[in-house]
């Protein structure tokens, strides 16, 4: 398992001339997603810590990629492999991915807790990729940013055609309505097609609302701050849709 995820995140790294930790656990979770499919509700904490050790200090697989320079900027570390020079273009985008990954990974656990309370009265297990189970209702709950979502669009896809439940990505909150539009035109029904749902979770103020899509368990409605919020979406956005660059 630790071996198809590691091959899945080389891939997603490949080029990258510099990176963070931060950057890498962001992506060891995606990577999760990707390569390992439902199988990934057996991921914990401790194997993405192991897959990060295999980036930064032990490769545990022969096409793990190895960033075993480490350099300081402004009290991040950073890390390159030996046999490449870094160029200031390598830092610049090294540091946009670690402060999205920083927040994306300062927000997880919240996220966790949100859908814990949401899902009240459920069994709850899984960490990348979170199971809830009551009577007859299933849901299996991943938690990203609706950036990396549009980026791994199609593995959520696949994913919600193939399981048994249904299937929810939780993404946090934006400084800006722009990034969910742009998705809501590319992908909302393709989304649908799918009986995926797209929910979004304020750490701030510990709520989740609908962006896409409603559970089938009825009763969950109420734990939603704004329970008819996919639905105005739906019928304002479909009808005035203008074009994103």
């Amino acid at each position: 398992m630790e071996t198809e995820v590691i091959e899945e995140l080389s891939k997603m790294l490949h080029g990258r001339g510099v990176v963070s930790i931060e950057e890498i656990g962001r992506k060891a979770i995606r990577a999760a997603l990707r390569s390992l499919g439902e199988s990934a509700l057996k991921v914990d904490k401790e194997f993405i810590s192991t897959i990060i050790s295999s980036f930064i200090e032990c490769p545990i697989s022969f096409k793990s990629l190895h960033f075993s320079e480490e350099v300081e900027l402004n009290g991040v570390k950073f890390y390159h492999m030996h046999t490449y020079k870094p160029k200031a273009e390598d830092f610049e985008e090294a540091f946009r991915e670690y402060e999205i990954s920083k927040l994306y990974l300062e927000r997880l656990n919240e996220m966790i807790g949100i859908t814990d309370r949401f899902f009240n009265g459920y069994t709850a297990s899984g960490y990348v990729l979170r199971e809830y189970k009551r009577d007859k209702y299933r849901y299996l709950v991943f938690y990203s940013t609706i950036d990396d979502v549009c980026n791994d669009i199609e593995y959520h896809l696949k994913l919600s055609e193939s399981i048994d439940g249904e299937y929810v990505v939780v993404v946090t909150t934006e400084s800006s309505c722009k990034p969910f539009y742009k998705f809501y035109k590319n992908f909302s029904e393709d989304v649908k097609k799918a009986n995926m749902k797209i929910w979004v979770a304020n750490t701030y103020s510990m709520t989740i609302d609908p962006f896409i899509g409603y559970p089938k368990d009825f009763t969950l409605l109420k734990g939603f701050k704004n329970p008819k919020l996919a639905s105005i979406i739906g019928s304002y956005w479909r009808v005035k849709v203008e074009k994103i660059d």
